[in-house]
């Protein structure tokens, strides 16, 4: 009998061992492969390759194409393991669109904690302050999200695109229209699309009906944003800017030359304060040589300069200049005897000893 019991209890091991522990042995190693086995450090077999990259997780995208474009980059072996381990801890539910850093060498786990999370998720950001002209944009844009400025320049300059925007028929570059703001986006651009991006901003904040509330004193909707641009080149000073618009209104409507410096700057696409050399050399945006409104805008405005440009004040005032006070305001006359008296002040506070514009 003892035979028999010590038999039954060996097979009854036997049967254990292969039944339970056997399974559990395949299932543990499977979880390992898995979850947790890294891939190669491809960067060993191969030096062109770097540690990181940019993955491009696109709203709505399948796990089949992320698995694919990872298989593509080199960081996984397996689309099938990869996209098993994502059905199991039902990562498909939790991955959000946007761009991530990825690196090499890391398992199916650690790389759908990535996904998921955003510790590595880019967030690419570009500033614009009111009154930078386009090649300012183009510059920041280059240095900030890497889209080359050259072919920035050259889409807001496709007047065909430009035209599909929405811009009127009269823009010959999107000047003007790439309204300031400080963004965030969770997607790289190309020119065409960051110039896409800025006018859309444009159009949702500045609403057509307020540059058409214009043409009840003669002025167009693209003709406004050339005022505004003007505007926003002499003065940050919102509290004014009402009264400068209506100066540079008055001017227009009279027949008066502008005389904006800042009109001669961006012909000349000067940084500087204008000279008189500068006043006498002639580009299509010289207002001092010229008679009415340059052919665009000079800068990209913000909001509150176009309602200013939109809403003048009415005011009977054709001349202003700097104080150079300390203030950062302006002296306003409406005769050319009044102006040379504000200039002679400006030139006393000059010789105080401020300096500012």
């Amino acid at each position: 009998m003892k035979r028999i019991y010590y038999r039954i209890r060996r097979e009854s091991r036997k049967r254990f061992f292969w039944w339970i522990t056997i399974p559990v042995a395949v299932l543990l190693a499977a979880v390992y492969s898995l979850f947790f086995l890294h891939n190669p450090d491809l960067t060993k077999e191969d030096p062109q390759l770097t540690r990181e990259t940019m993955l491009v997780v696109r709203p709505n995208v399948t796990m089949a194409e992320i698995a694919d474009s990872l298989k593509q980059g080199g960081f996984i072996r397996n689309e099938i393991t990869f996209r098993a381990a994502a059905k199991l801890i039902r990562a498909g539910h939790r991955i959000h669109g946007g761009t991530f850093q990825i690196h090499r060498g890391l398992s199916n786990l650690q790389l759908l904690e990535d996904l998921v999370g955003t510790k590595y998720q880019i967030v690419f950001e570009l500033s614009i302050p009111e009154g930078f002209r386009l090649k300012d944009v183009a510059d920041a844009a280059d240095a900030s999200l890497g889209v080359n400025k050259y072919d920035f320049i050259q889409a807001a300059g496709d007047t065909a695109y430009l035209h599909w925007l929405g811009l009127p028929e009269e823009a010959q570059t999107a000047e003007g229209y790439l309204y300031p703001d400080h963004y965030k986006w969770l997607y790289p651009f190309n020119g065409r699309t960051l110039l896409q991006a800025l006018v859309t901003r444009f159009h949702q904040e500045v609403p057509d009906s307020l540059l058409d509330a214009a043409r009840a004193r003669g002025l167009s909707p693209y003709q406004v944003m050339i005022f505004a641009s003007i505007v926003e080149g002499e003065t940050k000073n919102d509290s004014e800017k009402y009264l400068i618009a209506g100066v540079y209104e008055n001017r227009y409507h009279i027949g008066m030359k502008l005389q904006a410096d800042p009109t001669v700057q961006y012909g000349l696409q000067l940084d500087r304060p204008i000279s008189h050399s500068d006043i006498l050399r002639s580009t299509p945006y010289n207002t001092y040589l010229k008679t009415g409104l340059p052919p665009g805008p000079i800068n990209n405005p913000s909001i509150q300069t176009i309602y200013a440009a939109v809403y003048p004040a009415e005011t009977n005032y054709l001349f202003f200049v700097a104080r150079r006070d300390g203030s950062r305001t302006h002296y306003f006359s409406p005769t050319y005897a009044g102006q040379i008296q504000n200039i002679k002040k400006e030139e006393h506070n000059i010789a105080g000893g401020v300096r500012e514009r």
